[in-house]
């Protein structure tokens, strides 16, 4: 699931990783989110990205990666990708992030 308030940056995530054969759920706002959630049993979902604000930043912000099987992620894990990023670097993030779990 992806997670962005930005929907031409939601579209251009899911458009990426469609061609990648990943299997992409949207929603533009928490609500949205939750309400996906609630629908559907949470392992569906092999990972959650989410728009959010860097620590410490007021401007540069980051997709934050979630496993919602995970209630805290593994020592160790990188669990941001800041933007602006490749398509080749979200791609990369995805699939590590997936295959982890």
């Amino acid at each position: 699931m992806i997670v962005d308030e930005e929907t031409d940056i939601v579209k251009q995530v899911k458009a990426i990783l469609e061609k990648e054969d990943v299997e992409v759920v949207t929603a533009t706002d928490s609500r949205q989110a939750l309400s996906r959630l609630e629908e559907e049993n949470e392992e569906t979902f092999d990972l959650i990205l989410i728009n959010t604000r860097m620590p410490g930043s007021q401007k540069t912000t980051a997709l934050f990666s979630l496993k919602p099987t995970f209630k805290k992620q593994p020592n160790g894990i990188e669990n941001f990708l800041q933007r602006l990023f490749t398509k080749e670097q979200l791609v990369e993030f995805v699939i590590e992030k997936i295959r982890i779990g």
